[in-house]
């Protein structure tokens, strides 16, 4: 495997966090594109520094939006983050650059190109030809641009499409709804959009304006879990929360961004049956149970046998294609990881119908079985849980939800 740090010098030191400014939900730019679940920068801030020094490498293999690589960089650690989402990854690139850019120019408004014709954009699922066209001319413009600033537009187109299309979500946060018929088509003169997309890029400034500046850059690479591209026992330590056997399709939870960045989710299913918890059943290899440890066994038997429609079929599959994307990461994070480190990790229990899904135990079971030892468990229970937005989910009884803080440690070979 490639050295990923094979560029990157000394880390330089963080300029410490003013004791004016107190900890809150705003901290490490965590409001400026809310990604779904996850820990707080602080909380990974804290666990960073306590469990490593200056000259250590921090891993997050399911970055998400990037608090665990910012939390390393806020630490002068260097870190590397791994997504496969396309949007997670400018997300976490723009809160990197914000702690280390205290300047950043607006994109003024670019030229308004020529109409595509009979042309499709993935953007007309929510925004008329027009509207649509004009986002384009945006999205091209950051072609030649400083880096800061085209995660900036990024961003700010992000904000501000998911912005405009609030009256297609459901109750539910991950599920996005397309336009059925020209008319609920969201129409915005492209004078009109030019304006809240100046104005967001100004919010944006204001923030960037209160950055640390601090030089640390962490790595962040678009990739998968599964694979992750770094070399054997190269990292200390690990701080992740993957997603949960939860039905989440991340995909089309950022349909609308994905759209801004030219994916048409329903003319290419790529990205979307690659992303772990995705809903699609994808070809190809799949867990071997004999693998798994006795709860991760326990829980596909239990599926098989429910009596619920598609229990046996679909729905197992899809608890099968999740725990080998499970298996797979957690396989990758033992290789690359050095005897003695640790692996800080997040996860919820949720439940198929009536069956509990104890992820937590999963995890234990399956990273003993990889040679670490759990040094600390916490859980914490959870009141609200997606499974109660769905009338039918709640037909089914069912017990507490915790989210399990867990520390391991990689114990060394023999």
């Amino acid at each position: 495997m490639s050295d990923v740090f094979a560029d990157v010098g000394q880390p330089a030191a963080a300029k410490p966090l003013s004791p004016k400014r107190p900890p809150t939900e705003t901290a490490g730019f965590a409001d400026v594109f809310p990604y779904y679940a996850g820990f707080s920068f602080d909380w990974a801030q804290e666990q960073i520094r306590k469990a490593t020094v200056e000259s250590d490498v921090v891993l997050d293999p399911w970055n998400g939006s990037g608090t665990t690589t910012l939390a390393a960089q806020y630490a002068a650690r260097k870190s590397v983050g791994i997504d496969l989402n396309p949007v997670a990854n400018l997300v976490a690139r723009f809160r990197s650059l914000a702690a280390a850019t205290s300047q950043c120019e607006i994109l003024k408004s670019p030229f308004m190109l020529t109409g595509r014709g009979a042309a499709t954009d993935p953007l007309d699922a929510w925004f008329s030809a027009t509207t649509s066209n004009r986002i384009r001319d945006w999205f091209e413009a950051m072609d030649g641009i400083s880096t800061p600033q085209t995660a900036l537009v990024a961003i700010t187109l992000f904000r501000v499409v998911r912005e405009l299309t609030k009256s297609f979500e459901g109750s539910n946060p991950t599920w996005v709804k397309r336009a059925r018929s020209e008319e609920e088509r969201i129409e915005v003169s492209p004078d009109e959009l030019d304006k809240i997309i100046l104005f967001e890029q100004g919010k944006l400034i204001e923030r960037l304006a209160d950055a640390p500046s601090i030089d640390m850059q962490p790595k962040l690479l678009t990739a998968t879990a599964n694979d992750i591209p770094m070399r054997n026992s190269s990292v200390d330590l690990v701080i992740t929360s993957p997603p949960y056997l939860t039905r989440i399709d991340y995909a089309v939870a950022y349909a609308r961004e994905l759209a801004v960045l030219g994916v048409d989710l329903s003319k290419d299913r790529t990205l979307r049956s690659q992303l772990m918890g995705t809903t699609l059943i994808r070809s190809g290899p799949n867990v071997s149970e004999k693998r798994l440890g006795p709860t991760a066994k326990a829980l596909l038997s239990s599926i098989s046998g429910h009596t619920s429609k598609a229990s046996s079929g679909y729905y197992l599959k899809q608890a099968q294609q999740y725990l080998y994307d499970l298996s797979c990461g957690l396989t990758e994070i033992s290789r690359v990881v050095k005897p003695s480190g640790r692996l800080l990790l997040v996860v919820q229990d949720s439940y198929y119908k009536d069956i509990h899904v104890a992820l937590g135990d999963i995890c234990i079971d399956e990273l003993t079985s990889r040679g670490w030892q759990l040094e600390h468990r916490k859980p914490f229970p959870v009141k609200r849980i997606l499974t109660s937005l769905n009338s039918s989910a709640r037909a089914y009884q069912k017990g507490t939800v915790c989210e399990n803080v867990m520390t391991f440690v990689k114990q060394a070979e023999s």
